[in-house]
């Protein structure tokens, strides 16, 4: 739907698929209220926003109309806006994962179909870390508008009247030639105008912390649920482990991923026989023990229960507890201590 609705590109993705699943009433109780939860983001700050965006869009056009009523509006698609207020959130199926996975603040959040989510959660793993670094640079982003860069930096205004001048010319309605040229321009316009605080040159530590906690709140409550299915996850969260195993700055590191990491290995085992031995055949055994190897040293008398050594102990020694009930896997270890 978000892809087909001209809403799309004036609403966070949350808000669409709200619309969607449960309809124009409680739509417009979010659109004109103040939500902050898993399924939903929205307030006045971000509804002011958008509408400040809108009117900046149109802004040319309002003069002309009130001058002359049969003015026409040369139609130019507002490019997508983009909430800074949802800057640090990523949203997943229908659910902003950072909420979904604060369990002080939202314990036990309804999940309507962890199945289902468990796969989004996976696609969306995959995209992350193949995501690389921004496509398009400052300078090509003002080539692609024609602005010259001597000149730089522009203002919204003056980016704005950029692309508006270059999507009159090759909008696919009036130009059928020129689709990937509007496409192009559709892009360094949004490049332009989204000012993140935050940039990040390929994977995002927080969201990956995000996929993993997910993942783990998925199977340590829909056990029965997802008991059925292989879990598909191993091959990223078995490199995941190896490459934070051998960090020279896994214990400095701020959002160290390799204790959510170990946990998910013991929730995914806990969960069902086929992902014990799945894991095995996946020589996830030996990368765990590599783990523990590296993180047992750490420990000390001063240790805590929050520091990454011995939260990563405390799930590779769950997670071989629950596989020791299997006798490939225990023959895995026999093999292993010999």
């Amino acid at each position: 739907m978000l892809a087909r609705s001209i809403l799309g590109a004036l609403f966070p993705e949350a808000m669409i698929h709200y619309l969607e699943n449960y309809g124009a009433e409680k739509f417009s109780e979010i659109f004109l209220g103040e939500f902050d939860t898993p399924e939903a983001i929205w307030n006045s700050e971000m509804r002011r926003y958008m509408i400040e965006k809108i009117a900046a869009h149109i802004a040319d056009f309002s003069p002309r109309l009130m001058s002359n009523v049969r003015a026409i509006y040369q139609y130019v698609p507002i490019p997508a806006i983009s909430f800074p207020q949802l800057e640090e959130e990523l949203f997943c199926n229908i659910y902003y994962l950072r909420h979904l996975c604060n369990e002080t603040r939202f314990p036990d959040w309804e999940i309507k179909n962890p199945v289902s989510f468990l796969k989004d959660v996976l696609g969306a793993w995959k995209k992350e870390v193949e995501k690389k670094g921004p496509n398009m640079s400052y300078d090509e982003a003002y080539d692609t508008l024609r602005l010259p860069k001597d000149k730089a930096p522009f203002n919204e205004s003056q980016i704005r009247k950029a692309y508006f001048r270059m999507a009159q010319k090759y909008h696919p309605d009036k130009n059928p030639e020129g689709r990937d040229i509007f496409e192009a321009v559709n892009k360094a316009y949004e490049f332009l105008c989204t000012k993140k605080k935050r940039v990040v040159d390929g994977p995002d530590p927080q969201n990956l912390l995000l996929i993993l906690k997910t993942q783990s709140i998925l199977f340590r409550r829909f056990k029965e649920e997802l008991a059925p299915y292989k879990y598909a996850g191993y091959p990223a969260l078995i490199k995941t482990i190896t490459m934070e195993t051998g960090d020279v700055d896994l214990f400095s590191k701020a959002e160290p991923l390799l204790p959510e990491a170990t946990e998910l290995a013991f929730h995914t085992v806990n969960c069902s026989a086929l992902n014990a031995e799945e894991l095995r055949r996946e020589n996830g055994i030996e990368i765990l023990q590599a783990a523990f190897a590296r993180c047992v040293s750490m420990l000390s008398f001063s240790s805590t229960q929050d520091d990454v050594a011995v939260k990563v102990c405390m799930h590779v020694c769950r997670c071989y507890a629950v596989a020791a009930q299997f006798e490939e896997c225990r023959e895995k270890f026999m093999a292993d201590s010999n």
